[in-house]
């Protein structure tokens, strides 16, 4: 979110909390008759017996700086009588009124308008409490929040993703401020020390100056009951999320074994689950149990971090970890390492005979490990040589359907990777011996003509299982030209199609596929997947020079910074015969002087350095 979203978002939440202050009602009775005035922030409102009789409304909230306004009005009784009504009401700092009904003062009231950030809102922990009481469950993923988190320029996260993606450091000093402040609350617990807290807690993330903090914290002098105390009323008294984590990490630096219940509930929520399992582990003891059974009732961010916490102290949880750890996790490789560390994978499958759900959770913890996302994290696992060895071996017993065998043919992706990156494999995780036997075991298996039979089938027939039909296809090199691009025809948008081809590396396939992109139109209006699929032609390009070069043009010559810079990046790999004198040329002139991209700059200027 850029600074001027930040600012409206900010300016929005500002007038909603002083709205929320300001809006009031009083209900009088009067012979019979019922008085309701109701004061907003851009109106007032006079009823009698449930008619408006008088209404001021406001067209800006500036015209608050005229303090008072008054409303007048009348009504008749059943006996034909006309009453006058006077109302006045307004003020700065405090929120006056006074309603006359014939001249007789029925009220006159002030009230101190404070904006206690907490005031006015639900507050989020006995909402989730409340649902756990009545339903023995957290059933909402939205928390009441949301409207002060995000609009239409933020779209909301899965509950728990936020603090994953979070990387900024807070300001210098804030940890500091915001201990001495919470110790004041401590000391003087009263709305004044309580509001100047919780206003801090709401400028910065938790989770970035978690370290901080607590390195800080546990070197200031404090009493830790009633440390304790002002934890729990933040954590009673919470409205915002970032005040709940807060109040869960301060506990997790006490002893809170009175509140571990309660602490349960809060982490069955995903957005909560990682702190308030810090304070469960922290604050009390035997806590195990109760992170198993939060890890077996959340899903998604909140399950990895109870995966995280969780120790697989005894056989059911060790067993429970590799059969149901991955279920309903966020996807990628971070719990699968996880769950093959602290399930023993590979003493697992030591075994000499394993069951088909340990065979098949042992596949799907693989194939995670193998997912290459950010990095591939079967590269850090321990025992990925023997492991992988052993899967394979049993493989052989347990290897009977197309998805199984789809595990297998990945796993023989792992092993193309070049020889230095062996030598590093070798000198950590692999053993020689490893390899070869992983390679003659899938080898073995992959003698069956059934597997790539069946791969051709669904290309033809079943969409359901294309992109695991592409793998094997690939494994086996078989030609699926014909098949792929018959398919390209009603789905040109499909990039695992455009993937399944550059394996042929044959320049006349690559210019067929280019072909079928000029569908797209302008190179400045494609969609995602669109975009996608010109991307990864451009990068496949760098191998086939000369080819491609209106389709290179196209793409230079677009407001696409990405576009760009993949383009003119391929352009280093090609002979510059193919763009000299010609519009490409002048794009990288271009690049020179305007480009906003140092990298694209740089290379504009080497490819034009070449060309001298």
């Amino acid at each position: 979110m850029g600074f001027k979203e930040e600012m409206k978002r900010e300016i929005r939440n500002a007038k909603n909390d002083i709205a929320k202050e300001v809006e009031k009602q009083w209900i009088l009775e009067y012979e019979g008759h019922q008085i309701e005035v109701r004061n907003g922030m851009m109106e007032e409102v006079l009823k009698v017996d449930g008619q408006t009789i008088a209404q001021n409304v406001r067209k800006s909230i500036w015209s608050h700086l005229i303090p008072f306004s008054t409303m007048k009005g009348t009504f008749q009784s059943k006996s034909g009588k006309t009453h006058r009504v006077y109302v006045k009401i307004g003020g700065f700092v405090k929120l006056n009124i006074k309603v006359k009904v014939d001249g007789k003062q029925l009220l006159h009231e002030a009230m101190k308008l404070q904006f206690l950030p907490w005031a006015n809102k639900v507050y989020i922990v006995p909402l989730l409490e409340e649902q756990y009481e009545q339903n023995q469950q957290v059933i909402t993923k939205d928390l009441p929040d949301d409207d002060f988190l995000y609009d239409e320029h933020h779209p909301k996260f899965a509950p728990g993703f936020a603090d994953q993606l979070h990387q900024e450091a807070v300001t210098p000093f804030y940890t500091k401020k915001l201990i001495k402040l919470f110790l004041e609350q401590v000391t003087n617990p009263n709305e004044q020390t309580r509001k100047s807290t919780y206003e801090k807690i709401k400028d910065e993330k938790v989770i970035s100056y978690f370290h901080e903090f607590l390195e800080r914290f546990s070197e200031a002098e404090k009493d830790e009951d009633r440390v304790k105390e002002e934890a729990i009323w933040l954590l009673e008294h919470a409205a915002h999320r970032e005040v709940v984590k807060f109040a869960l990490l301060v506990l997790g630096t006490v002893k809170c074994e009175e509140y571990k219940e309660r602490l349960k509930v809060i982490a069955l929520h995903e957005e909560f689950t990682g702190v308030a399992l810090f304070a469960i582990t922290n604050g009390t003891t035997n806590s195990n149990e109760i992170v198993w059974y939060i890890a077996k009732n959340v899903s998604d961010w909140g399950k990895l971090e109870a995966l995280n916490f969780l120790d697989a102290s005894n056989e059911d949880i060790r067993q429970w970890i590799l059969l149901e750890g991955l279920k309903n996790t966020v996807p990628g490789n971070a719990s699968a390492l996880m769950c093959a560390e602290k399930g023993k994978l590979d003493i697992e499958l030591h075994e000499k005979i394993i069951s088909g759900k340990i065979f098949d959770s042992a596949g799907t913890i693989i194939l995670a490990l193998l997912y290459e996302g950010a990095y591939q994290t079967m590269d850090e696992y321990q025992y990925a040589g023997q492991v992988l060895m052993r899967y394979t071996h049993h493989a052989k017993t347990h290897c009977l359907t197309f998805s199984q065998f789809f595990i297998l043919t990945q796993i023989h992706e792992y092993l193309q990777y070049d020889e230095e990156t062996w030598d590093d494999r070798f000198s950590s995780n692999w053993k020689p011996h490893e390899k070869r036997t992983v390679e003659e075991n899938i080898n073995v298996i992959a003698q069956n003509p059934l597997w790539l039979q069946e791969a051709l089938e669904i290309l033809q027939y079943d969409q359901e299982n294309e992109d695991m039909a592409l793998a094997v296809a690939k494994y086996y090199k078989a030609d699926i030209t014909d098949i792929v691009f018959e398919k390209l025809k009603s789905h040109p948008e499909n990039v695992q199609y455009y993937y399944s081809l550059f394996a042929a590396k044959d320049p006349q396939v690559i210019e067929r596929l280019i072909g079928i992109t000029a569908c797209f139109g302008d190179f400045n209006e494609l969609t995602n997947d669109q975009k996608v699929v010109v991307l990864s032609l451009i990068e496949e390009l760098d191998q086939y020079d000369g080819i491609g070069m209106d389709f290179i043009r196209q793409a230079l010559k677009t407001t696409d910074d990405h576009l760009q810079y993949m383009a003119i990046q391929t352009l280093l790999s090609y002979d510059r015969v193919h763009w000299q004198g010609t519009e490409i040329e002048e794009h990288i002139v271009r690049f020179t002087k305007e480009s906003k991209d140092p990298d694209v700059k740089e290379i504009a200027k080497q490819l034009l350095a070449i060309n001298e």
